[in-house]
C-alpha cells in the first residue's frame, strides 16, 4: 500500500511536470521553425533578387551590343569588336561573345581566354539561337560545364538581322550564396530549371554535376510553378547527403533558376532541446521529492496493514502458529483479533485433514499396486500376441515359394491330363479336379497375399495400366468358374488407361470377381467402367443375395463371412475383400459398396486416369481374339523341377511347338548345341537351385545367339524387386501357381511382343 501511494503521488507530480515541459517544448519548437522559415525566405528572396538584378544588367548590355554589332549600319569590323570589348569590361562574368548573322554563321568571336575570330562563318546550332529575324528579348540556353569543369550559361540577344551570344561564368554567383547563412550549419545553393546543381559553397558538389530534380524542395517548387519574385514555405526534408534539414526556395527572374536555403534540423531544434532538457531535470527533481514524501507518509499510514499482510503470507506458507499483535485500538485492532481466531481454526482443521489424507493415501497406494500389476500383465499379453502374429506373418511370407511350387505342378499336370482325355466322363472328372485345384490356389494365394501385406513387403510400382486389357484377361481367367455355376460373366471394359500397379490392380479385380461368383447362385456378374471427372470408376455388379447394412463395413475384415464359413457353395476363408481393401489403400484408391438384400451388390473402385490418351483398340481387343495356335514355334523350357518341365513340354508339343527342356543354363546350352535354329522363346523358372536364376539364363542364351530372344519368367518368388529386374531385361513375369490355359495365353502374348 505504501508503495502504491508513493507511486500515485509521485506519478501525479511527474505527469504535471511532463505536461508543462511538453507544452513548453512544443511552443519553442514551433517558434524556432517559424523563425528559421521567415529568415530563410527573406534571404532566399534577397539572393534571388540580387542574382536577377545582375542578370538584367547582363541582358541590357547584351541588347545594346546586339543593336550595334548586328545592325544594317555600315560599321566596320574594328568598331564592332570595340563594342564587344566594352561589354566584356563592364560585365566580368561574360567570358566570350559571339556575333552571328541571320544564317547563324559566325561573323565575330571575342574571348577572354581564346583567340579572336573574324568572319569564320562557323555555323552556330545552339538552341539558344532561334529565329534571328524576331526582336523578342534575351533567350537563356541550358547550363553546361565548359571544358568539363566551368559551370556556364549562354544568353542570346537578337536584333532582327543577327544575334549576339554571351557565355556567362556562373562561379561569380558563388559569392552571393557564400554570404547567405541561417544559423549554424545553414547554407544556400542554386539549381537550374532542369534541376542541375550549378552554384554551391562547396565547389566539388558542382563539379559532380548533381541532378537534384528529384529533391523534394525542387519538386515542390516545380509543382507550385513558383515565379519570381516569390519564395516557397519552409519544408522539412533531407538534403542530398541524407541529412534532415529545413529548406525553402525562391525563383530567379529570367532563367527560372531556384535559390535553395537549407539548415540542419538539429540546429533549428536546439532551443526546443534545451527547453526539454530543463523540463526533464525539473521533472526528475519533482519525482524524487514526491517519492520521498509518499514513502514517509505511507510508512506511517500503512504499517499495520503491512504487518497483517506478512502474517497472512506466513500462514499461506504453512506457519499456522503465527499470532498478530496490535495496540492501535481501532479497526485494525479488530481485524487482528479476527485474524488470530481464523489462524486457530485453521490449525484444528489442518490436524484433522492430515489424518484423512494419510488414510486415503494408503488406499490409493494399494489400488495403484493392483493397477500396475494388471498393466504389466496386459503389456506382456500384448507383446506375446504381437510376436505370435509377426512370426505367423514371417512364416507365411517365407513359405510362399514352397506352397506355390506344388500347386503350380498340380495345375500344369491336370491341364496336360485333360488334353489327353477323350472320354466325356473323364474330362468332366478332370474339370472338377481342376476346379478344386483352382479353389485351393485361391485359398493359398489369399493367405500368402495377406501375409505379405501384413509384413509390409508389398511396394507398388505405379505406371500406366491398360484397364480394358486387364479386365478382359481377368474375365477369361474367371469365366470357367462362372460357367461351372451356370452364371453369365459380361465385361464392358472400355478404352481406359489408369495409373496403378498392374499386379495389385489385377489382384483387386480378381478378388472382387471371385467374391461375386462365389456368392451368386443365379443370374450373373457384370463388369464395367464409368468416367468420373479425371478418374475412372470400376464397377462390379452381381445378382447375389445382397449384404445387410450392418455388414457393409465388416465384410472387409479378415476371415469375416456372412453365414458359416466353408458351407454350401460359398467356399473360402473370408480374405478376398480384406486383400482388396489393403491393395486399394496401398495404391491410394477409394473403394465403396452398395447392396440390396435379395437383389445383389455393386463394388466400386475409383481409379486415377493416366495423363495420356485411351488405350488403342488393338491393345484392348487382343484378349477377345481366339487363342492362336503356337504351332511351329521353337521354345526352350528351363526348370529345375523335372515334373514341371516335362508337363510343360507335353503341353507345348500338343500345341505344335518344337521344345527343348533343360534343368539349368548349362544344360540348355548343351541341348541347343544340337539345333541350328535360334529359339523363338525362352520359358524359364526363376529359382533354379544352385545353378543361378532364370534371369541369368536369359542373359546367357541371348549372348550366345546375339539376339534379343523373347522370354517369359515363371516364379513363386514374391520379392517386390523382381518385376523391375524382369522388365529391365524385356521379359514377361508370371507368378505361380499358373494353370495351363493361362500359361499358353502368356506364351502367345510373349511371342507377339518384341523382346
Amino acid at each position: 500500500m505504501a508503495h502504491r501511494f508513493a507511486v500515485w503521488l509521485g506519478g501525479s507530480l511527474a505527469g504535471t511536470l511532463l505536461l508543462l515541459g511538453a507544452s513548453d517544448s512544443y511552443v519553442g519548437y514551433q517558434t524556432s521553425v517559424r523563425h528559421i522559415g521567415e529568415l530563410q525566405q527573406a534571404q532566399a528572396l534577397g539572393a534571388a533578387r540580387e542574382i536577377g538584378s545582375y542578370l538584367e544588367r547582363v541582358e541590357d548590355r547584351l541588347r545594346e551590343a546586339a543593336m550595334f554589332s548586328c545592325s544594317d549600319d555600315a560599321l566596320d569590323t574594328t568598331q564592332r569588336r570595340d563594342e564587344c570589348y566594352k561589354l566584356l569590361r563592364s560585365v566580368p562574368a561574360v567570358i566570350d561573345l559571339q556575333v552571328v548573322d541571320t544564317e547563324r554563321q559566325e561573323r565575330l568571336f571575342i574571348s577572354r581566354v581564346l583567340p579572336d575570330r573574324i568572319d569564320s562563318l562557323r555555323r552556330e546550332d545552339d538552341a539558344v539561337v532561334t529565329d534571328l529575324k524576331l526582336k523578342d528579348g534575351v533567350r537563356y540556353g541550358r547550363t553546361f560545364f565548359r571544358d568539363g569543369e566551368l559551370p556556364t550559361v549562354r544568353l542570346a540577344a537578337s536584333s532582327g538581322v543577327g544575334a549576339v551570344i554571351a557565355t556567362v561564368d556562373l562561379r561569380m554567383f558563388g559569392e552571393v550564396v557564400d554570404r547567405l547563412a541561417v544559423g549554424d550549419g545553414g547554407l544556400a545553393y542554386i539549381v537550374d530549371e532542369q534541376g542541375l546543381l550549378i552554384v554551391h559553397p562547396q565547389r566539388t558538389h558542382v563539379l559532380r554535376r548533381m541532378d537534384l530534380s528529384r529533391a523534394e524542395v525542387v519538386q515542390q517548387a516545380n509543382a507550385s510553378k513558383l515565379t519570381a519574385p516569390a519564395a516557397m514555405p519552409t519544408l522539412h526534408t533531407r538534403d542530398f547527403t541524407g541529412q534532415p534539414v529545413i529548406a525553402t526556395s525562391a525563383s530567379v527572374a529570367g532563367p527560372g533558376w531556384l535559390v535553395v536555403m537549407e539548415q540542419k534540423r538539429s540546429q533549428a531544434l536546439a532551443p526546443a532541446w534545451s527547453t526539454l532538457t530543463r523540463t526533464a531535470l525539473l521533472m526528475a527533481l519533482g519525482m524524487v521529492l514526491a517519492l520521498a514524501a509518499g514513502v514517509a507518509f505511507a510508512r506511517r499510514m500503512a504499517a499495520p496493514i503491512v504487518a497483517l499482510r506478512r502474517a497472512t503470507a506466513r500462514i499461506a506458507s504453512g506457519d499456522l502458529e503465527t499470532h498478530l499483535q496490535s495496540s492501535s485500538h481501532d479497526e485494525i485492532d479488530g481485524l487482528a483479533n479476527d485474524f488470530n481466531q481464523m489462524a486457530m481454526k485453521l490449525r484444528d482443521l489442518y490436524a484433522n485433514l492430515e489424518a484423512k489424507v494419510a488414510e486415503r493415501t494408503n488406499e490409493l497406494s494399494v489400488a495403484r499396486d493392483v493397477l500396475t500389476a494388471r498393466a504389466d500383465q496386459l503389456v506382456q499379453l500384448k507383446d506375446e500376441a504381437e510376436r505370435t502374429n509377426a512370426a505367423k506373418t514371417r512364416f507365411l511370407a517365407a513359405a510362399s515359394h514352397d506352397l506355390r511350387q506344388p500347386m503350380h505342378s498340380i495345375s500344369l499336370l491336370i491341364g496336360v491330363l485333360r488334353t489327353r482325355l477323350v472320354d466325356p466322363a473323364q474330362i468332366d472328372l478332370a474339370d472338377k479336379v481342376q476346379s478344386s485345384v483352382t479353389t485351393m490356389e485361391n485359398l493359398f494365394g489369399n493367405l500368402l497375399d495377406i501375409s505379405k501385406l501384413d509384413a509390409g513387403a508389398v511396394h507398388p510400382h505405379v505406371e500406366d495400366v491398360d484397364l480394358g486389357w486387364l479386365l478382359e484377361r481377368a474375365a477369361q481367367t474367371w469365366l470357367p468358374q462362372a460357367q461351372e455355376k451356370g452364371l453369365s460373366l459380361r465385361v464392358r471394359p472400355g478404352r481406359w488407361v489408369v495409373r496403378g500397379d498392374a499386379t495389385l490392380l489385377e489382384r483387386i479385380v480378381g478378388n472382387l470377381l471371385a467374391n461375386a461368383i462365389r456368392y451368386t447362385r443365379s443370374g450373373g456378374v457384370l463388369v464395367g467402367c464409368r468416367r468420373r471427372g479425371k478418374q475412372c470408376e470400376l464397377q462390379i455388379w452381381d445378382t447375389g443375395p445382397g449384404i445387410a447394412p450392418e455388414h457393409l463395413e465388416a465384410i472387409f475384415e479378415e476371415f469375416f463371412r456372412i453365414g458359416a464359413p466353408g458351407t454350401g457353395q460359398e467356399k473360402g476363408l473370408g480374405l478376398g475383400l480384406s486383400i482388396v481393401r489393403r491393395c486399394a489403400h496401398i495404391l491410394g484408391y477409394s473403394i465403396a459398396v452398395q447392396s440390396r438384400e435379395g437383389r445383389g451388390s455393386v463394388f466400386k473402385v475409383l481409379l486415377p486416369l493416366a495423363a495420356g490418351t485411351a488405350a488403342s483398340p488393338a491393345a484392348a481387343g487382343a484378349v477377345n481374339a481366339p487363342l492362336q495356335a503356337l504351332d511351329g514355334n521353337f521354345v526352350v523350357v528351363v526348370d529345375d523341377e523335372a515334373t514341371n518341365r516335362e508337363a510343360v513340354r507335353d503341353a507345348l508339343l500338343a500345341a505344335g511347338c518344337h521344345v527343348v527342356i533343360a534343368a539349368n543354363g548349362d544344360d540348355a546350352l548343351a541341348q541347343l548345341a544340337a539345333h541350328l535354329r535360334t529359339p523363338d522363346l525362352i520359358l524359364t523358372d526363376y529359382q533354379l537351385g544352385t545353378a543361378g536364376d532364370g534371369l541369368d539364363v536369359i542373359r546367357r542364351l541371348r549372348a550366345h545367339y546375339d539376339e534379343p530372344i523373347r522370354a517369359l519368367v515363371v516364379t513363386a518368388n514374391t520379392d517386390t524387386r523382381l518385376p523391375a529386374e524382369a522388365a529391365a531385361l524385356g521379359a514377361s513375369l508370371l507368378h505361380k501357381p499358373v494353370g495351363l490355359q493361362r500359361l499358353l495365353l502368356a506364351l502367345k502374348e510373349s511371342l507377339e511382343t518384341a523382346a
